[in-house]
């Protein structure tokens, strides 16, 4: 691909979901919605970029291509929230937010809504420090500021400039990008804006809200996520009259509790709730539940919900 420029044209969405995989030689695609889906992209030497702009989808590539190197997409949400799972994991990226997938390990994307997204895709010995890189999906950063900003600005520059250059120059541009890449990548995500307490507190419940559904998320898994000790973070959240573990504990029993007053979860069982938002044990949820709220799950929907 040199470069492309695609919209889906089709009577109904089976059709566009054809076309889609078609394009893109996506294993399966599901375009859930009537709008139209639409995809540009260009080859700058090794590096490929491409913007998409989507409905409702799911989009799963089970049968990854092996090469020697593989290859890594560096992916930024610039509209809506997409969902992404690889190797176990799932992670949110939302609206400012940018990850990366390694690509020949499978995963899969979905969005329940409209998502425009940036992806950058390059091989992995283009990447500096990536065979230290412990999980194939590496979890969400902003890129609304600092060298993030910088390369997602440049990125998408880059795209429409494609078309006013030969193929040396293009192999030129995608160098300098890749740089910029490794400069965004290597970067301190907490120290892109403020190094203060308080702006380090945020970053961290930031990542806490975007992770409360995962099951392993505690104070270990933080640290080891954003590069802190876990005596830092306890002292970072010193000062409040909970624990940064508590913090999460409560968070997470505030969402079951608005799942449980919401008429559209009524056919959800109070265990499926529960489980989505990180808890593993029926009975250690009911009992922390009734311990925030004062009444156990059961008897709080039952006398909220209408019958």
């Amino acid at each position: 691909m040199d470069y492309l420029s695609f919209a889906t044209k089709a009577a109904n969405r089976h059709e566009r979901s054809m076309q889609w995989q078609n394009v893109t030689r996506a294993p399966y695609a599901v375009l859930g919605d009537d709008r139209e889906a639409s995809i540009r992209g260009c080859d700058l030497g090794e590096l490929r970029l491409c913007s998409v702009i989507l409905g409702e989808h799911r989009l799963e590539n089970d049968s990854p291509t092996r090469n020697d190197d593989g290859s890594i997409k560096f992916l930024f949400q610039e509209e809506g929230e997409c969902h992404l799972e690889q190797c176990g994991k799932t992670i949110t990226l939302t609206a400012g937010q940018w990850c990366a997938i390694d690509k020949n390990q499978p995963y899969c994307t979905d969005s329940a809504g409209t998502t425009r997204q940036l992806a950058l895709s390059l091989p992995k010995r283009r990447i500096n420090g990536w065979h230290c890189t412990s999980h194939a999906l590496i979890l969400p950063q902003g890129f609304l500021q600092g060298a993030g900003n910088v390369l997602h600005e440049s990125a998408n520059a880059a795209i429409s400039a494609a078309t006013l250059l030969g193929r040396r120059d293009r192999a030129r541009l995608g160098d300098v990008l890749v740089h910029m890449i490794n400069m965004a990548w290597q970067a301190d995500p907490l120290t892109a804006g403020s190094r203060t307490s308080r702006a380090r507190r945020i970053a961290v419940m930031n990542f806490v809200e975007r992770n409360l559904a995962n099951p392993d998320l505690d104070i270990s898994y933080i640290a080891d996520a954003l590069g802190y000790s876990k005596r830092t973070l306890h002292k970072l959240f010193a000062d409040d009259t909970a624990t940064l573990s508590r913090q999460i504990w409560n968070r997470r029993l505030e969402h079951c509790r608005q799942q449980l007053l919401d008429p559209a979860q009524a056919g959800r069982s109070i265990t499926e709730i529960a489980h989505s938002w990180g808890f593993s044990d029926s009975q250690h949820f009911s009992r922390a539940f009734k311990a925030r709220f004062g009444t156990p799950p059961r008897d709080f929907r039952n006398s909220n919900l209408p019958h």
